[in-house]
């Protein structure tokens, strides 16, 4: 499978309408059990979600990971090549904002919402970005999922040069400024004031336990 981390798919250099996207999110989902927990893991490039929700698989009964950009991260590559597009503009274009990106995080709620049975925690993960700062959005989930638990939990960004080395460790860009730019801009988007926030720190297995003991679950 190909891997779409290093380009960082839920944000770029800009932040366009998030409202087709949030649109489609709200179509997808569909009501779990009572007992089923779904928890949407989100936060910037390079602050260790996927390897943080790893842990919590390891640490946490009954969970499963729905994570978008192995979802669909082959089909915006493909997608953009099929443009004639480099993979370093898939997701930049007005195309992927208003067309694919839609597809891809609707897509990825549906399959996190099928998975919300019995006493299940579902980790949907993914960026987010411009998304994060729609509360009808997030309240509309909460609505569409019940009688599901609902939460959303953001791993803010580390401290400046260790979030530089985690992009640069992973392939994503991290020269200067435009890194400098890019954690200024991502640190200051607003994020949804009902999510969970924690900082994301090393070994991931820390950050995994202190969303765990802030969901409520821990084996």
């Amino acid at each position: 499978m190909t891997s779409t981390a290093h380009l960082g798919g839920g944000y770029g250099d800009r932040l366009p309408d998030p409202g087709p996207t949030a649109a489609a999110v709200l179509a997808a989902a569909q009501p779990g059990d009572a007992g089923a927990h779904l928890v949407v893991l989100c936060g910037p490039p390079g602050v260790g979600k996927s390897t943080v929700a790893r842990q919590l698989l390891r640490s946490m009964d009954a969970a499963v990971l729905v994570d978008k950009d192995l979802t669909a991260g082959g089909f915006i590559l493909q997608a953009a090549a099929a443009r004639g597009l480099d993979s370093s503009a898939a997701y930049g274009s007005d195309e992927y904002h208003a067309v694919l990106r839609p597809l891809e995080y609707g897509g990825a709620t549906a399959q996190a919402c099928a998975n919300l049975v019995g006493s299940r925690l579902v980790l949907l993960c993914g960026g987010w970005g411009p998304e994060l700062t729609l509360a009808p959005l997030w309240a509309g989930l909460a609505a569409k999922v019940d009688p599901a638990r609902f939460t959303v939990v953001h791993l803010d960004a580390p401290p400046r040069e260790e979030w530089r080395q985690r992009l640069r460790g992973r392939g994503s860009r991290s020269d200067s400024p435009w890194f400098e730019a890019f954690a200024a801009a991502m640190t200051a988007l607003p994020v949804w004031s009902g999510a969970v926030r924690v900082p994301s720190a090393p070994p991931a297995r820390y950050t995994a336990a202190a969303i765990a003991e802030a969901l409520g679950r821990r084996r």
